[in-house]
């Protein structure tokens, strides 16, 4: 058939994990022809958990793309991950889909996950419905699950199938919207209600009629639900394949086609202004990537929502998020990891380009001299760190190249080193995120990674100020050499670091050795006495010294300051100082208590708490050896809903068991 734009859907299908939209996708396939047999998410057989790590686990960890026809029209089901840890593929399905697909498990009911769900596709303003699984199940309920998606969601959210059963057997399900169900007339009724409602002049005329035709009831409803005025809630059985039918049909017949959005708005990089692109084939070519995959075969898969326009393989586009042009040679409709070439992707469709050089995921294609830029998606920050130990000299070797490839796929994946302790530091969601990404790297990559603890950054300081002598002499055949200076040495407030200041005067020291004194002092204050960290939040001042016309020199000079250094923290009782981290926490309101009792137990102070978009947002200081593992901590008070930023904000003094105890590591590692 001839693609048009109006003839597609896109349509995103989210969960909390175990709700079935694996399973829903297989019966479909099924259903359509395109396979033989349905497989089984614990079997690892099925289309879309395809990927090693995805069959191992048994759960969905990527996005997939499952497209087939119904009724003439292309359906994109777009099967996205309920587990936290991967939530930054929703968000790349959900900016892909025109249209919500909502599964609820009739076993147990919405869960967390769904709820999360729901917020990100209002936001994007996608219209959504629901389809409520497993309702073949024992002591299932559709009316209980009913009327918790419409105090949970909305009071528009209303059922257009519901559940024939035979006893405690699911039988089927009886279609409200078409015309020969029975037995379902008030739940017409208050459908045409809700068609009435979505447009004005059918409003006027059900007023005066009381009365719509089927094909006004149609529209009506399919304009209610493109407006986020209408929530229609399907259900059945995916494993049973009821329910199936009604789904599909009702996805072609009331589901948004991308054109019905009429336009997408971004910027153009040339002037900043705003611009549009009506969502058309008679436009210019734009498109967003909205995924990024390493295929072992075929190298680099870039996944794009053409917006306007039409993309042909064999032709060039401008990257215009980077300034670059892009060769494009082949392009791909995939189905799990099916691959089947085509020509063209036209406006609304979603396909693959293979081996894009400069392109990755959040990056517009457009036409050179009409360009655009469509707005970021904007992923959540990774929330859990840890230090990577390469195995051996090879791994470290193949390691960069691995991680570069995994965070090419995985915006969530953050990769930074800490000059400070030396240590490569891997941040991701959660600890299976960064499981995960471990088991990518070993079985692609062949690098072997041990995750530990990131150490915690201490800091020496002084409490008390004294003077001290540093004195270098050493005569040796020749030259001998000489370097004498008296320091003051004294805390400064905390934050300030350090200040060096000379107060030679008469010529007690050349000037030109006053630097070297300085360079000593640096040094010395790299290595602390008590744990070997970094001395801040000291002033130095030059007082006194003597010299040798001969003898002395910058290297005397250097290593006399470094001496007088070390004199003085022995001297002005060093202490430990440990970093305190600002967190920003964002709680539903039911996990308050518990969230703002677990902070006093990691020694932190609460600053304040805020309502805003329904959450509650606490604002803390706590100690950074306390929330090293905070992202473990908060998913499981929060049953994984969650999140919290992390900043760096000053240095306080360490308790005296906290400082024992890192005294007493850094001399263990010492004598190891």
């Amino acid at each position: 058939m001839k693609m048009e734009t109006s003839k597609i859907r896109n349509v995103t299908v989210v969960a909390h994990g175990n709700a079935g939209k694996t399973t829903l996708a297989e019966a479909i396939l099924f259903k359509k022809k395109l396979i033989q047999r349905m497989g089984k998410v614990e079997d690892g057989n099925t289309v879309s958990d395809y990927q090693p790590e995805e069959k191992e686990r048994k759960i969905s960890i990527s996005l997939s793309l499952i497209p087939f026809e119904h009724k003439g029209v292309k359906i994109n089901y777009i099967d996205t991950p309920g587990y936290a840890d991967f939530f930054g593929e929703v968000l790349s399905g959900i900016r892909a889909g025109d249209n919500g697909l909502i599964l609820v498990n009739a076993t147990s009911g919405i869960e967390i996950q769904t709820k999360k769900q729901w917020i990100y596709l209002e936001k994007e303003n996608k219209p959504r419905a629901f389809f409520v699984n497993k309702l073949d199940a024992e002591n299932t309920d559709f009316f209980k699950i009913v009327d918790q998606i419409k105090e949970t969601f909305s009071p528009k959210a209303f059922p257009v199938v519901i559940p024939v059963k035979e006893g405690k057997d699911l039988k089927g399900v009886k279609n409200i919207l078409s015309g020969d169900a029975e037995g379902v007339e008030d739940y017409k009724k208050e459908l045409m209600e809700i068609a009435a409602e979505g447009d004005d002049a059918l409003l006027e005329k059900y007023f005066e009629a009381g009365e719509l035709s089927p094909q006004e009831i149609k529209e009506g409803l399919k304009k209610a639900y493109l407006k986020g005025e209408f929530f229609p809630i399907l259900g059945g059985s995916a494993t049973a394949l009821i329910g199936i039918d009604e789904l599909l049909d009702f996805i072609v017949d009331y589901m948004a086609s991308p054109d019905a959005f009429g336009s997408v708005r971004g910027k153009n990089p040339k002037t900043g202004e705003e611009e549009e692109r009506k969502i058309s084939t008679d436009e210019n070519f734009s498109a967003f990537v909205f995924k990024t995959l390493s295929d072992p075969y075929v190298g680099k898969l870039s996944f794009v929502k053409v917006y306007s326009g039409k993309l042909s393989s064999n032709t060039q586009v401008y990257n215009s998020s980077k300034d670059a042009m892009e060769k494009v040679s082949q392009l791909l409709f995939v189905r799990g990891s099916n691959q089947e070439p085509t020509d063209n992707i036209i406006a609304g469709d979603i396909g693959v380009i293979t081996k894009l050089v400069s392109t990755g995921t959040n990056d517009t294609l457009s036409d050179k001299d009409a360009p655009i830029v469509y707005p970021p998606i904007e992923f959540p920050e990774p929330m859990l760190s840890k230090a990577m130990r390469p195995k051996t000299k090879a791994d470290e070797d193949r390691m960069s190249i691995g991680l570069g490839k995994i965070m090419d796929e995985d915006p969530t994946v953050k990769v930074s080193k800490n000059n400070e302790t030396k240590e490569q530091i891997i941040s991701g969601i959660g600890e299976t995120h960064l499981s995960v990404i471990m088991e990518k790297l070993k079985k692609r990559y062949n690098v072997n990674i041990e995750l530990t603890t990131p150490k915690v950054p201490y800091r020496e300081t002084i409490i008390k100020k004294t003077k001290v002598e540093g004195k270098y002499k050493k005569q040796t055949g020749g030259h001998g050499q000489y370097g004498h200076c008296w320091l003051e040495v004294e805390p400064l407030e905390r934050g300030k670091e350090f200040e060096f200041e000379s107060k030679i005067f008469g010529g007690a020291i050349p000037k030109q050795y006053i630097p070297a004194v300085e360079k000593g002092v640096r040094e010395a204050m790299e290595h602390g006495i008590l744990a070997g960290y970094p001395v801040v939040d000291i002033k130095v001042t030059v007082v006194d010294g003597s010299y040798h016309p001969v003898d002395s020199s910058e290297l005397a000079f250097k290593v006399a300051g470094s001496m007088a250094l070390k004199k003085a923290l022995e001297q002005c009782n060093s202490i430990i100082l440990e970093p305190i981290e600002k967190l920003e926490i964002i709680v539903d309101e039911q996990y308050m208590g518990d969230v703002i009792g677990d902070l006093n137990s990691k020694r932190g102070k609460v600053l304040g708490m805020k309502a805003e978009n329904g959450k509650q947002i606490i604002e803390a200081l706590v100690p950074l050896s306390e929330v090293l593992t905070y992202a473990n901590d908060l998913n499981s008070i929060t049953q994984g809903t969650g999140e919290f930023k992390m900043s760096h904000s000053h240095y306080e003094p360490a308790p005296p068991k906290v400082a024992e105890k890192v005294i007493a590591e850094a001399k263990r590692e010492e004598n190891d």
